[in-house]
C-alpha cells in the first residue's frame, strides 16, 4: 500500500535502487509459475507468503463455490469510526435528488481537511460500489470550498453506506469472458449550470470492473449531443481496457458490446447523413464510427 523508492550509492560509488513494497499480488494462470516468481522474489527480497489472496489495500477477497466475491465491508466500519458515524441511522438512498447544492450556497463554510479526507475515503470506496459514483462525484466538485450542506450530503453517503455494508461484487465461475458496456448521460442535469453527467460501467463476465460518473465539460445543446458525448468518453474507456486485459494474458472477446438506450445516437452511429443540428458533434461521429 505505501511503496517506497530509494537511489543510494555504494561503497565504489555506484548506484543501486531499494524498493519497499508492503503488498504485492501475484497473477497466473498456472499454480507452478506462481511459486516460481515467488522463490525468484524471495532470492532478493525478504517476503512473507500470505498464501491465498484474503485481504489488499482494503479490499476483502471471499472465495465461495459460486465464484470470489469482492467488498470493502471493513474499510467501511473503520470509515464510519473514523468520522463518528457509527451509531448513524441507515437511509434508503444516498442522495437527495430534490436538493439544489452548488458552490454559491449561502451557509456556512466547513473546515476544507476532513471534508477532502471524507471525500477520497469515498472515492476509494467505489472500487466495489459503483452505484456510489454519482453521489461521490458530485460531492466532490466542492473540495475546494466546502459549505455545510456539502458535507451534509457527504455524510448522508455514509448514511447510506452502513445499512448496506453487505454489498459486493460476485464474480462467478466459468462464465465467458465478454467485455461489455452500459453508458447514459443526463441531459442538463446539473441544475447550477445545466451540464449534463456521463455515466458509464463495464462488466468483464460477471463482476464489475470500471465505473465512472462524471460532469461534462461543456453545456450540450441537445439530448442527442449529451448522450452522444457520454458514449465518446465510454468508447475510450473500452478500448483502454481492452488493452490492459491483453497485456495481463486473458483470452477475451475482440468484440466490446457498448449498451446505449438513445435512438438518435445508434441512427448518427450507422449513417453518415448529417443536420444542422448535429455538425457541432460531427468529430466524435467520426470517432465512434471508426470503432463500429
Amino acid at each position: 500500500s505505501d511503496n517506497s523508492l530509494f537511489i543510494q550509492n555504494d561503497s565504489r560509488g555506484q548506484r543501486f535502487i531499494i524498493i519497499y513494497v508492503d503488498d504485492l499480488v501475484i497473477e497466473g494462470e498456472h499454480l507452478e509459475d506462481i511459486e516460481h516468481t515467488k522463490r525468484l522474489l524471495s532470492y532478493r527480497f525478504e517476503m512473507t507468503d500470505m498464501k491465498e489472496l484474503h485481504y489488499f489495500l482494503g479490499i476483502e477477497v471471499i472465495w465461495t463455490l459460486d465464484g470470489i466475491l469482492i467488498s470493502q465491508r471493513h474499510y467501511i466500519l473503520n470509515l464510519l469510526f473514523k468520522f463518528g458515524m457509527t451509531k448513524c441511522m441507515p437511509i434508503a438512498t444516498s442522495l437527495d435528488r430534490n436538493q439544489m447544492i452548488d458552490a454559491d450556497s449561502r451557509t456556512t463554510r466547513y473546515e476544507p481537511t476532513q471534508y477532502r479526507q471524507l471525500v477520497n475515503n469515498l472515492i476509494y470506496l467505489t472500487i466495489t460500489r459503483p452505484n456510489l459514483s454519482y453521489s461521490v462525484d458530485l460531492i466532490s466538485q466542492f473540495m475546494q470550498t466546502p459549505r455545510n450542506v456539502h458535507l451534509d450530503c457527504a455524510k448522508r453517503v455514509l448514511r447510506y453506506v452502513s445499512g448496506t455494508m453487505g454489498f459486493s461484487i460476485l464474480n462467478k465461475l466459468g462464465n465467458s469472458i465478454r467485455l461489455e458496456g452500459y453508458t447514459h448521460a443526463d441531459w442538463a442535469g446539473y441544475k447550477a449550470n445545466r451540464r449534463s453527467t456521463s455515466r458509464f460501467v463495464f462488466s468483464l463476465g460477471s463482476g464489475t470492473i470500471s465505473c465512472s460518473s462524471k460532469k461534462q465539460p461543456t453545456v450540450a445543446l441537445s439530448s442527442t449531443e449529451a448522450e452522444y458525448k457520454g458514449v465518446v468518453v465510454a468508447a475510450c474507456e473500452a478500448i483502454w481496457l481492452k488493452r490492459i486485459l491483453k497485456n495481463l494474458g486473458a483470452r477475451i472477446e475482440d468484440l466490446i458490446l457498448l449498451y446505449w438506450d438513445n435512438v438518435s445516437i445508434i441512427h448518427l452511429a450507422h449513417h453518415r447523413v448529417f443536420h444542422a443540428w448535429t455538425k457541432q458533434i460531427e468529430v466524435h461521429y467520426h470517432f465512434i464510427r471508426e470503432l463500429s
